[in-house]
């Protein structure tokens, strides 16, 4: 399939569609919840989530309905939709990258892996926010860039850009090419960042199946004038990466889906 470099806007929308719909809090929660106990009802749900509390969880589940992630069967039932469903995929995506790339003690690759709903959650947090999407492609895109030619490549203002920017310097996704932050210094993505790959498929995926009918198609003058910005920045910068939003990696191992329940998630958010 095409990356970025060949369909910038569509995946890029794709991907932020993604993430606002599965990122709000409690989300990955109540999916994988009712993943592993069936259709559930809402004091059920309650019950296995007890740090939610009744009108939050109430609000919740008319949200994800609203949302196409749950359908109501019988009065006061809920279920996954087919579409809450695929958000298995993007979970066991989600899960695989923070265990790599930002859990402080990875779990051993020799013990049974899990979608733990918290390392989802965490993960989805990372890429939160109007601008995230953009700036991480920019960087992709055309490689170390200072920070007003990040901001023109993602299109976003300054006020909103810089505090983005800083946002995912927290997040550990770019990084300064120089430690002095001069008005030569540029941004590039992190090895974090870098492993986003697989996540940005599954995510971009998940947002075909929400909206197969209103993908829009490939904007051939708008591809043509961003290959050649890319071109020539690639041409500049040997650290460019086109293949940071592929969707041709690897597929995810098999995942078990269960939740821990009555693990207490940390509040830390």
């Amino acid at each position: 399939m095409p990356d970025l470099t060949t369909a910038p806007t569509r995946h890029t929308a794709l991907v932020d569609q993604a993430v606002a719909r599965l990122s709000p809090r409690w989300t990955t929660w109540t999916l994988q919840t009712i993943r592993q106990h069936g259709p559930m009802r809402l004091a059920d749900i309650n019950s296995a989530l007890p740090w939610v509390g009744v009108h939050a969880m109430a609000q919740i589940a008319r949200r994800m309905q609203a949302s196409g992630l749950l359908d109501r069967p019988q009065a006061g039932v809920y279920d996954l939709t087919p579409l809450g469903r695929d958000a298995h995929h993007v979970h066991r995506a989600l899960a695989a990258w923070h265990r790599t790339h930002l859990a402080e003690f990875p779990e051993p690759l020799a013990e049974p892996e899990r979608e733990q709903p918290e390392r989802v959650e965490v993960a989805l947090g990372r890429l939160r926010g109007k601008g995230t999407i953009p700036l991480l492609h920019a960087l992709a895109q055309h490689g170390p860039l200072p920070r007003g030619a990040l901001r023109n490549e993602a299109g976003l203002a300054t006020g909103s850009s810089h505090y983005r920017i800083t946002q995912l310097q927290d997040h550990q996704l770019i990084t300064r090419t120089s430690p002095i932050a001069d008005r030569g210094s540029e941004y590039t993505l992190t090895t974090a960042a870098r492993g986003l790959t697989p996540v940005y498929a599954a995510l971009a995926e998940f947002a075909r199946k929400a909206h197969p009918a209103t993908t829009p198609p490939d904007q051939h003058v708008a591809t043509a004038q961003r290959t050649v910005r890319a071109s020539a920045a690639t041409s500049r910068s040997p650290a460019a990466s086109s293949e940071l939003f592929s969707h041709a990696s690897a597929p995810q191992p098999h995942v078990p889906a269960y939740v821990t329940a009555l693990s207490h998630p940390s509040r830390t958010r």
